[in-house]
């Protein structure tokens, strides 16, 4: 009689051991979050199309791309505007496109990012408002991307704009 509940006993954990091993690796493949829902265009080349992918990529760019953005348009439109006012894209009208730089040394960029802003409002001395498309082009050392170390050196090659394409509507 001992011996019956002891391998009963010892079933029963196993049992249950087993359906916390089987329920374990069903939450874990439900849980993963994968950021290669993008469309490559070619080997070196990727447009992001993963909302949340998108969505950070365009948040981690947004301190340089309004930066860079403010001061095209009072370059650019220099005859009397003293403020510019722009308003953020919706989600669905900014698109991201990722290509890979063949680099020579460590300390050069690694990537290339271009980040188009369509249907753009951009309103300049509180008067003038245009509905523009800009796209910039930035290259971006990843390697160094996010380190604040990197942040505070005053010749650091994190991110640069390379190109400011704009286009009214």
């Amino acid at each position: 009689m001992k011996k019956v509940i002891i391998y009963s006993g010892i079933l029963f954990f196993l049992l249950l051991f087993s359906i916390g091993l089987y329920t374990t690796n069903e939450v874990k493949s439900k849980n993963l979050a994968s950021a290669t829902a993008s469309t490559p265009i070619n080997a070196n080349e990727t447009i992001v199309t993963d909302a949340i992918v998108k969505d950070y990529i365009n948040h981690s760019l947004q301190n340089w791309s309004s930066s860079d953005t403010m001061h095209y348009y009072l370059n650019e439109y220099k005859k009397g505007v003293g403020h510019v006012e722009v308003w953020p894209s919706k989600n669905k009208d900014v698109s991201i496109k990722i290509s890979k730089i063949k680099k020579k040394s460590s300390g050069e960029y690694t990537h290339s990012v271009n980040i188009t802003f369509a249907h753009r409002i951009v309103i300049l001395d509180g008067k003038q408002k245009l509905n523009t498309t800009d796209t910039l082009t930035y290259e971006i050392n990843i390697n160094q991307f996010g380190m604040p170390e990197s942040l505070n050196d005053s010749n650091n090659q994190i991110i640069k704009l390379v190109k400011y394409n704009h286009r009214e509507e």
